[in-house]
């Protein structure tokens, strides 16, 4: 025979035997079918002696016999080529090790030509992600189904010392058909330690090339004393459509009726969207005390998406509930506030254009002032090119909102244009200078005013016009110095910001949106301290602040901010509380640090510019090592008028993990409140393990909020989590207040 024939029959083998090991991984990992075509790669093929016996049609590879192509090695003992059967035989410590890192052995391995029929005896295949498939025995039939004899898998590691991995999934026979795109499984068990947990006679479920496929959910259970005992149980329509799928879930309870929870998802070309619902007949206790029985509630929750083309795009949120209570009585969500939107999004190179409808429903407990819809707002921002406007760019905005509330209370229409300049330079100096000029006109109509119910000199239904105008400069001056491993940074900052003095009061223009003023770090500098439109800062004011900070080559750094606001007229706009109620305002800083990845904190304040009390101070830090870490987060502030809050407000919370041994740790925390009503406001403990398969968590929580929240009570819940296999919780088990009392 010559070498080109030899080299030609030398690929032929090659190519088969090492289709036959990607249909072996196929087979054993239960992946989805697809067509295995052979490789343009050459192949490599080396081995002791290569014979070819013209009686038997067959060409024998003998000793140390390796085929390479690509990443792709196989090796065995012996292979044998059929001529006549077209079929390739693997004898003896075959081993493939494929391009994803996969590595299979076995004893005897025979496929034939066309792919279609194939066997291995003693597999055994390590997955490049740790996990381990054994089978006694694998065959393949007819091309779209392997069948796996005494069969098991496993992602745990596994010594040599001592095989039993801590949980492993065997079966008597597993049958992987591509063809319904199932696998099945004959006396599955699941093994814990060597000891049987779970036992399933026949099971099934959908190969991975199956996207979507009905079934049933797991159940889960649980006991609380509004609720009662309940149970779970769903159903998910995964082949409803390509582009829809459903679930649907009962929940019977004892004490507050059948919930039934339903979900619908649907795809189009351009969008999507999304509708969560729920709906129940059960009692309903009102805040006074009152009891409406048998009455019919529920909730719904939506989002949606289209995109109309390559610049617009609409959508929506939809979140309502049928009474206050609902939502926490059954689990669904702890928000305060639900909110419903209808957009449009316009986005064209620099421009932004945002068309909006907001409606609010408020879910907390107690007496709540209505929240106002937005019917509707409209937002456009355009931006100049950098650079390109005397050394700078041009900004521009428009801007139209109306606030509806029911009855007879306020409603406000606002209409508002700006203008502005922005330019930023360093000079060779090193002086760093920022420059602002803008201008803003903005227009008023107001019924059924709030002021004028306190005031009947005032109207009812009025309308203003307000124009506004500031220009502000920034000066600052960064300092770098080297120091051994370090780098020292001293930068002194200096701005002043002008504007024309207004004439409006607070009644001439109602405020719906600057209420919350905050002094801090962030808005020291900014032209207009006020968080919203509704206010102004007019007048002439000098902001001035220092910054330094030492950078370790390490990475380790600290970082140090001082700064205060001056007023340069008498006219005190902003309210007590604020630390802009003075000329000189508050002061205000932040400290940062971070002495290493086991030792870094935080530490904002505001303190009062003539004796330096503290007005409000934030604090969290974080420090520990591979076996101890605590962190810690500290807030008080001081009450603002106008702001609903009356007291101070001061809480801390801490919690942290303590290693004790190898894969396991604790966790803890607590949530305590040290204001006008001190006391622990929540409390949290837990135990963990994780290793490279198998992870398991028992938390429980106490929460002592308040009757108004509606989040009193005791929660526990355990996790059990298997690699590959998903995450198992147990149902929170809820025991809240009026349990107790009970």
């Amino acid at each position: 025979m010559s070498q080109p024939c030899l080299k030609s029959l030398g690929k032929s083998v090659a190519q088969r035997v090492a289709m036959l090991g990607i249909f072996l991984m196929l087979g054993v990992t239960a992946v989805a079918a697809q067509e295995v075509k052979p490789s343009d790669l050459p192949v490599k093929f080396n081995s002791k002696s290569l014979s070819h016996d013209e009686q038997k049609q067959t060409v024998t590879a003998q000793g140390d016999v390796e085929l390479v192509q690509g990443n792709q090695i196989l090796r065995a003992d012996k292979m044998v080529y059929h001529l006549d059967t077209d079929t390739v035989e693997a004898i003896g410590n075959v081993s493939l090790l494929d391009d994803e890192g996969n590595v299979s052995f076995a004893e005897y391995v025979s496929l034939n030509k066309s792919m279609k029929d194939g066997f291995v005896h003693s597999l055994l295949s390590l997955l490049a992600d740790g996990s381990r498939f054994t089978a006694a025995e694998a065959r393949r039939e007819n091309g779209t189904k392997m069948t796996l004899t005494d069969a098991s898998y496993t992602p745990c590691k596994v010594c040599e010392t001592d095989p039993k991995p801590l949980w492993q999934i065997k079966a008597d026979k597993v049958i992987h058909d591509e063809k319904d795109h199932s696998v099945k499984y004959k006396n599955a068990r699941l093994e814990f330690a060597g000891v049987p947990l779970a036992f399933a006679p026949i099971f099934s479920h959908a190969d991975p090339s199956v996207k979507r496929k009905s079934g049933f959910l797991r159940p889960s259970y649980g006991y609380s004393s509004e609720q009662g005992a309940h149970a779970e149980a769903g159903y998910y329509f995964g082949d409803i459509r390509p582009d829809v799928d459903a679930t649907l879930r009962v929940r019977p309870t004892t004490q507050a009726g059948v919930l039934v929870i339903g979900e619908v998802r649907k795809r189009f070309e351009h969008g999507r969207i999304q509708l969560d619902g729920s709906i129940v007949n059960s009692d309903r206790h009102e805040e006074d005390g009152r009891v409406e029985e048998d009455r019919l509630r529920g909730h719904l929750f939506g989002t949606g998406l289209y995109e109309i083309d390559e610049k617009w795009r609409a959508g929506f949120n939809i979140e309502r509930a049928s009474d206050k209570e609902y939502l926490r009585l059954y689990d669904i969500t702890h928000q305060d506030v639900l909110e419903s939107r209808a957009y449009a999004e316009r986005f064209s190179g620099r421009d932004y254009t945002n068309i909006s409808a907001f409606n609010f429903q408020d879910v907390r407990l107690g007496l709540r002032p209505d929240q106002p819809d937005i019917l509707p707002s409209l937002d456009h921002r355009s931006f100049g090119e950098p650079g390109k406007l005397f050394g700078g760019r041009w900004t521009a905005g428009l801007s139209t909102l109306e606030l509806r509330r029911s009855g007879s209370d306020q409603d406000v229409q606002r209409g508002s244009a700006d203008i502005g300049w922005e330019r930023r330079d360093v000079s060779r100096q090193g002086f760093v200078t920022r420059v602002n000029i803008s201008g803003r006109g903005d227009f008023y109509a107001v019924q059924d005013s709030a002021a004028a119910l306190l005031n009947p000199a005032l109207e009812s239904s009025t309308q203003e016009a307000r124009g506004m105008a500031v220009a502000s400069a920034d000066l600052s001056y960064p300092m770098v110095r080297r120091v051994e491993k370090a780098q020292v940074m001293i930068e002194p900052q200096i701005g002043i910001s002008a504007s024309p003095q207004t004439d409006d009061t607070p009644l001439d223009i109602p405020n719906e949106d600057s209420i919350d003023i905050q002094l801090d770090t962030n808005n020291l500098f900014s032209p207009n301290r006020f968080p919203g439109i509704d206010r102004v800062e007019d007048g002439a004011r000098v902001n001035y602040g220092i910054r330094a900070g030492l950078y370790g080559d390490n990475g380790r750094y600290g970082k140090i901010f001082l700064g205060q606001s001056y007023r340069l007229d008498e006219d005190l706009i902003f309210p007590n509380g604020s630390g802009l109620e003075d000329k000189s305002s508050d002061v205000v800083g932040q400290i940062n640090a971070s002495v290493s990845k086991y030792l870094s904190g935080d530490y904002r304040f505001q303190m009062d510019n003539r004796n330096l009390v503290i007005h409000r101070h934030e604090f969290q830090a974080h420090a520990g090592n591979d076996m101890v870490s605590v962190n810690g987060k500290y807030i008080f502030i001081d009450p603002t008028a106008g702001t609903g809050f009356t007291e101070s407000r001061q809480q801390a919370l801490l919690d942290g993990t303590y290693s004790f041994r190898p894969n396991w740790w604790l966790n803890a925390g607590a949530l305590v409140d040290m204001g006008e009503e001190p006391g622990l406001r929540k409390a949290a403990l837990g135990i963990n393990y994780a290793d490279e398969c198998f992870s398991f968590s028992l938390q429980g929580a106490r929460s002592l909020i308040s009757e108004a929240s509606g989040e009193n009570g005791t929660v526990l819940m355990m996790r059990v989590g298997l690699k590959n296999l998903g995450e198992f919780s147990a149902p929170g088990i809820r025991l809240t207040k009026g349990s107790e009392e009970e």
